[in-house]
């Protein structure tokens, strides 16, 4: 199927403006009420609270405000810009994945809003009182408004054809093996670096201790889903994080099929290790990737040189039906 430039520009324009519109109208709204209601603040904001609605810790009240703008406004506004340069308009997820982006300013803004607005008018963060229903209308709307922007802005742009992938001659006997690496791209690796150091002098600032261990996690988790070893051989396909976990394997016996995609992040929902319905991804850029069917299910892997990858599984995959055959 052959799409037009002209088409191609008109889907991206779309999901473009749908997402950018609603997080510059979150941008607005949160910014709005946050300057009007400034003069009626504390000079600490009640920041977190128990189940029960009574605040457990609290922040300087211009700290506060700008963590809210921070992550209310910069962390959207981010990720549609690094999502972006993967054109995640591509493909059958591209308007359940504009609604996500869509989604996500609208409930952030909610809470962040309903935070401004509970301390408003109280002379010290223990008198603030807030509603639990709070989060669940921040859930309801932003999934609202992502099923809106889902319906209205086009279908995705088709990913280009699978390529194709010449196996790889091997005589029954013989043995060989491949090793794929897939690492990070520097603009998420980058994000990912940003939101540690956030994180970090969040906590430096605020004394709130355990945003230390929500710190630290993060990182592990940047360190463990940033670079992973893919490796074909006899066996089948075995996969592992540069630390060592997590970790995974696909028998010989288990695969049906090897190839090369077109992937993205888009597709997946993120970066890193991804997992959706039907399939496990290492999914750190767009572009070619290493994709092994077995049964129902797949892993993609966006490894370089994976034609050489696929093409060494379909030749053991050769051999096993030639034995079969045999037999």
């Amino acid at each position: 199927m052959t799409i037009s430039t002209t088409d191609e520009r008109r889907v991206a324009r779309a999901h473009l403006t749908a997402t950018i519109l609603v997080t510059a109208l979150s941008a607005v709204l949160l910014l709005s009420i946050m300057l009007l209601v400034a003069g009626d603040l504390p000079d600490r904001l009640a920041t977190h609270f128990d189940v029960s609605g009574v605040p457990d810790d609290d922040m300087a009240s211009a700290m506060a405000m700008g963590m809210f703008a921070l992550v209310g406004i910069g962390l959207p506004a981010l990720l549609i810009g690094i999502f972006a340069t993967t054109q995640w308009w591509r493909g059958d997820g591209a308007r359940a994945f504009s609604g996500l982006l869509a989604g996500l300013p609208v409930g952030l803004t909610t809470l962040f809003v309903g935070l401004v607005l509970a301390n408003r008018g109280a002379a010290a963060p223990d008198e603030v009182r807030l509603s639990p229903w709070l989060m669940l209308l921040s859930a309801l709307l932003a999934i609202a408004v992502g099923m809106v922007v889902a319906w209205v802005v086009p279908r995705g742009l088709p990913r280009p054809a699978p390529e194709a992938v010449t196996p790889v001659v091997l005589a029954p006997t013989e043995r060989a093996s491949w090793f794929g690496r897939v690492e990070m791209g520097r603009l998420p690796l980058l994000a990912m670096l940003g939101a540690v150091v956030v994180l970090g002098i969040a906590t430096l600032v605020s004394g709130i201790w355990w945003l230390w261990l929500i710190t630290a996690l993060v990182a592990l988790l940047m360190v463990a889903v940033t670079s992973f070893v893919v490796t074909v051989d006899g066996s089948g396909v075995t996969w592992r994080s540069a630390v060592g976990l997590p970790r995974g394997h696909i028998a010989l016996d288990r695969i049906t099929d090897a190839g090369v995609v077109d992937a993205s992040p888009a597709e997946f929902g993120g970066y890193g290790l991804r997992m959706r319905p039907g399939a496990l991804g290492l999914v750190t850029r767009s572009g070619s990737a290493l994709q092994v069917t077995h049964g129902r299910r797949r892993f993609v892997a966006t490894v370089d040189d994976a034609a050489t990858g696929a093409g060494l599984l379909l030749g053991y995959l050769e051999i096993g039906r030639h034995a079969t055959d045999q037999h």
